[in-house]
This record gives structure tokens, C-alpha cells and sequence, in this order.
């Protein structure tokens, strides 16, 4: 009798644990889901659906409108001569057609004469009804990136597709520290220029029994990794994915591939991305994150 109801128990706490495991896979899975749910509507915000143009911008002077011989096209609605930009070296500025001034704003304030356009993110984003450019840095060079809020692919994006949640592409890494840091140029989509990336590491791990090692660069509070895999080009995105990881914490981090998600590219042609290093090339199927359904800005 003992010995039955030993056996009783202990057959309550196996079932006891499988429950109390199934609790923990199912609130990961539903954390998993919140946050690809977060990070289509942080794609929606980010203005990428509404890039129609990408131009570069040379030294001296450079038309804008929607004339079609312009050198930086802006969508139907837009002045024709909206004005001309002038760069010198690193140095922007917009001289307005006279008159269009008084429809422009350059973020929330109201246009001048003569406007010093800023290249840092979120600045220097020149407006003019749902129509709007802004001159960034793309390696050694600078382009013009035209929004139209109007455009098609906003109402067409239905939210990304992606693999069903693993778990086990939940996997602790070795954070491996390089000598120095290191400025790695990585090539970059539809630009010729580079872009310069820090590194300071390696991650290694295995997965389903293989080691595996990945660059890692740093991007502000976190770890940002690039990498391609077996499934590019087919069931994912050809270009890569990317991922984000805590920086290491006594050389170790989490590398999350239910995470991993695709470039802006994947959604708009007109978008620049990084490209994965050769390095990063993984020679094993990582069928967690995004998945690509070929939907782009074109279509």
C-alpha cells in the first residue's frame, strides 16, 4: 500500500512539473507573439512603408520637385520646382522656389528662405504636405530619401510572416572579446559606399549539436548580429536577418532567433540594409523568426 501510494505521488509531481513546464513554454510563446506583434507596428511608425524615392545627392546643386527631370523626384502633389539643394562637403542646405516656402516645414517649425537641413536621424526632414525627404549619410556618401504617406504599400502591409515559435532557438552564447575593438565595412544594399560597423566580438554556441560562431557589432544598449542560413532564398529573406541580443553580462548573452527578423529591404526596395558578412554565413537551417512572403513597396 506504501509502495502504491509512493508511486501515486510521485506520479503527481511528474505531472505536476510537465504542467508547471507547459505554463513556462506557453507564456514564452506568448511574450514571443507580443513582441513580433510590437515590432510590425514599430515597422508601420518608422516611415520605411512610405519611401518612394532614393537619390543621391552630389556636391553642388541638385534640383527637387516633381518634375520628372529633377534630380531628387518628388511624388504627384509636390511643387514641380520645389527648390535646389546645395551641398558642399558635409554641408546641406534648401533654397525654396519662392513661394513654396510657405507650404514647407522643416520637422514642426515653418520654412525660411534659406534652410540648413540637418543630417542626423529624426532631423532636417523637410515637409511638404503628406510629401517629405530627408538627406542622410550612407557610408561616404549622402542620398536623399523621399516618403509619400500616401503611398500603396502602407494599406497593403499586412505584418510580417513568421516561423512558428521553438523554443529551443532560445540559445545561451559565449561572448568571445577580439584583442581591440574592430571597424568593420560592410557593404550595403542598392549603395556603392560602405558602411563602418564596431565590433568588439565574437558569440559562439551550438545548436542541435553544432557549433556555430557569429560576428556580433554593438548597436547601442545591445548586440547586433547579421546573418544568413540555409533557408535564404527560400523559406526566408535572401538578403539575412538580423537579430538582437543583450550585450554580454560575464561573457555571456541570449541569442533568441524566434527574434530574428528581416531588413527594411524586405519591405521597400527603397530602403538601405546592411549585408551579412561572409563570416556569418551559417551552414545549418535556422527555421525560427521571420519567414519572407515577397511583398515590397513595388508591387
Amino acid at each position: 500500500m506504501a509502495r502504491r501510494v509512493a508511486l501515486l505521488g510521485s506520479l503527481a509531481l511528474l505531472m505536476l512539473a510537465a504542467r508547471i513546464a507547459c505554463a513556462a513554454v506557453d507564456d514564452y510563446a506568448a511574450g514571443i507573439l507580443k513582441w513580433r506583434e510590437e515590432f510590425d507596428a514599430d515597422l508601420r511608425n518608422a516611415g520605411v512603408l512610405a519611401l518612394v524615392g532614393r537619390y543621391l545627392v552630389p556636391e553642388g546643386d541638385s534640383t527637387v520637385g516633381s518634375d520628372p527631370l529633377a534630380t531628387v523626384a518628388l511624388p504627384e502633389g509636390a511643387p514641380e520646382r520645389l527648390g535646389v539643394l546645395r551641398r558642399h562637403g558635409q554641408e546641406l542646405q534648401l533654397l525654396p522656389t519662392p513661394g513654396t516656402e510657405r507650404e514647407l516645414q522643416i520637422g514642426e517649425q515653418p520654412a525660411s528662405d534659406l534652410i540648413v537641413l540637418s543630417t542626423a536621424r529624426g532631423q532636417g526632414v523637410v515637409s511638404y504636405g503628406e510629401v517629405s525627404f530627408s538627406v542622410r549619410p550612407i557610408g561616404a556618401d549622402f542620398y536623399a530619401l523621399v516618403r509619400d504617406e500616401r503611398n500603396p504599400a502602407i494599406a497593403a502591409f499586412k505584418g510580417s510572416t513568421w516561423f512558428a515559435v521553438d523554443p529551443s532557438f532560445r540559445i545561451a552564447a559565449r561572448f568571445i572579446p577580439y584583442e581591440k575593438p574592430e571597424s568593420i565595412a560592410v557593404p550595403m544594399t542598392h549603395v556603392d559606399s560602405p558602411e563602418h560597423f564596431d565590433s568588439t566580438g565574437a558569440v559562439s554556441f551550438e545548436l542541435h549539436g553544432t557549433t556555430l560562431r557569429l560576428r556580433s557589432f554593438v548597436a547601442g544598449t545591445q548586440l547586433l548580429i547579421m546573418f544568413r542560413d540555409r533557408t535564404n532564398g527560400k523559406e526566408s529573406y535572401g538578403g539575412g536577418r538580423f537579430l538582437s541580443a543583450p550585450l554580454p553580462q560575464d561573457g555571456a548573452t541570449v541569442l533568441d532567433f524566434n527574434k530574428a527578423y528581416n531588413p527594411y529591404c524586405a519591405v521597400n526596395d527603397y530602403a538601405v540594409c546592411a549585408i551579412a558578412p561572409a563570416e556569418n554565413h551559417l551552414p545549418v537551417r535556422i527555421t525560427a523568426g521571420a519567414r519572407y512572403s515577397g511583398h515590397t513597396s513595388r508591387e
